[in-house]
């Protein structure tokens, strides 16, 4: 059976809410989880852009992600931007890990996507929920002139092999060589050195949350490339990290 698709007007921010769960039973949605997207960049957002606000199930074993219900909502206010998605209680397997990610697109350009995780327990949905994003897109007045400090990059592979869907893996390169992120689990932080075209990381330090024994391995992997990497090549909107033989270790995308 087809997803259900609903539609809700509101009024104050003449946002059209779209929301569709993955097929079920065909028993109406039961639930509903409330909140708002939050991005604090001064941008300039197409017209087409949309937010995208999933609830997942991270506990499968496969390295797959469950997609439970998926909310849209366009057009885009500034700042904060308010959702409502809906789910169908009969869907949630007790014991299982579930999490709000939210990402805001234009097309095939991603511009935001929230970096650490946003637990929720579908049984009891809280509300209001805030989900919080950064930018792995600016535009081109806010392009930094070093096109690897001062930017967001988000992991596409690690070793050659692909990342887990939905699980944004971000690498974040301030312009003193601060260097932040997410590791699809964790927040973490390191310090980058560089020297013409070669770049290395410090030791990594993170914070210490239990993730699902797949994006616990994903983690594990994008630490030890970090600490192998040697130099680093630029292609349009990707930046490749390279070890001490100049093999791909990492590749990482800027979405344009």
């Amino acid at each position: 059976m087809g997803a259900a698709v609903a539609g809700i007007a509101v009024l104050a921010g003449s946002a059209l809410f779209v929301t569709a769960s993955l097929p079920t039973s065909g028993v109406a949605a039961e639930k509903s989880i409330h909140g708002d997207v939050v991005y604090h960049e001064k941008v300039a957002l197409p017209p087409e852009a949309e937010l995208h606000v999933q609830l997942a199930d991270m506990s499968p074993t496969d390295a797959s992600v469950r997609i439970l219900a998926e909310t849209r909502v366009s057009p885009i206010g500034k700042g904060t931007i308010p959702f409502s998605l809906d789910f169908d209680g009969k869907d949630i397997v007790p014991g299982h890990t579930y999490v709000l990610q939210a990402r805001i697109a234009a097309g095939d350009t991603l511009w935001f996507v929230n970096d650490q995780q946003y637990r929720i327990d579908p049984r009891e949905p809280q509300a209001p929920v805030s989900i919080s994003v950064v930018i792995v897109r600016k535009d081109t007045d806010a392009v930094a002139a070093n096109p690897i400090e001062g930017a967001t990059w988000l992991v596409e592979d690690i070793y050659g092999s692909g990342v887990v869907d939905d699980a944004q893996t971000t690498l974040t390169i301030g312009n003193d060589g601060e260097v932040s992120g997410s590791s699809g689990c964790n927040r973490y932080f390191t310090k980058a050195s560089f020297s013409a075209d070669t770049v290395s990381f410090a030791e990594v330090g993170s914070t210490y949350m239990q993730c699902p024994p797949a994006l616990m391995n994903q983690e594990s992997k994008f630490f030890d490339a970090l600490g192998k990497t040697h130099s680093y090549r630029l292609e349009p909107g990707k930046l490749l990290l390279l070890d001490d033989k100049g093999q791909e270790i990492l590749r990482l995308t800027q979405n344009g």
